[in-house]
């Protein structure tokens, strides 16, 4: 219940932020190809079906390109909430759900994935871009040009292995495989470059028209975050049920 609360109000107050109908259904767009992705992940754990999406080099680029949509879509809202004025409260208060909804699956995820469990996933990069990226709402430029550099630095090969290293001993991280991991690098550099497509409204270049298709569509954007932490529970049950059913 408190789960399901949190999930309510911050996937409410996230829909607020944003009343750009093309970045709502470029949402849309991402929770689609997320639950196909999660899936297909269930079907395989369960053992449905036999396709590994953590080693096929498909879904494992379907993944890049699905937290790519995800993370440009934070660094946009970013720039519509941030770039004329800072509100502190909203900002005190988007952080507190966050870092409480992050620390939510981390808890679960130990549980249901003690070898493996989430640590620093799509939800804690999120919150941790939400404490520094809002800053950079109102220098766009600057933005694209560190986004860009974050991303060559991936693209190099730079990593944070060895702060990855100190922790891993004392917090208990995974030693080989987690569930979910957004590290900073690349994923804010995207973030970055969201606020500077945003700014320079990139994301209008195609024009859609308001109609009720759309409209529907958009609600779903509307509530990205309620979805993307509800879908997952809801398609684990169900198939976790017929499997378990299937055996009797």
């Amino acid at each position: 219940m408190l789960y399901h609360c949190i999930a309510l109000q911050l996937g409410d107050f996230l829909s607020k932020l944003t009343r750009s109908l093309n970045l709502d259904i470029y949402r849309a767009l991402a929770v689609l190809f997320m639950v196909i992705f999660h899936f297909t992940y269930d079907l395989n754990y369960f053992g449905f079906i036999e396709l590994k999406t953590t080693q096929s080099p498909f879904w494992i680029h379907f993944r890049t390109l699905i937290v790519t949509m995800f993370m440009s879509a934070v660094g946009m809202s970013f720039y519509i909430v941030y770039h004329e004025s800072f509100h502190l409260k909203k900002y005190i208060k988007r952080l507190q759900l966050l870092g409480l909804t992050s620390l939510i699956i981390s808890i679960v995820t130990y549980f249901i994935f003690p070898k493996s469990w989430i640590y620093f996933g799509v939800i804690h990069m999120i919150f941790l871009s939400s404490i520094i990226g809002p800053f950079f709402a109102k220098k766009p430029n600057i933005s694209g040009v560190l986004g860009v550099g974050i991303i060559v630095l991936y693209l190099l090969g730079y990593r944070l292995t060895p702060l990855f290293e100190l922790l891993q001993a004392p917090l208990y991280l995974p030693k080989y495989h987690t569930e979910d991991l957004a590290p900073m690098i690349p994923w804010f550099g995207v973030i970055l470059l969201g606020i500077f497509a945003m700014h320079y409204k990139l994301i209008e270049v195609i024009k859609i028209k308001e109609s009720l298709f759309t409209k529907r569509v958009a609600f779903i954007g509307k509530h990205t975050l309620f979805i993307y932490l509800i879908h997952q529970v809801i398609l684990f049950a169900i198939l976790g049920a017929i499997a378990y059913l299937s055996k009797l």
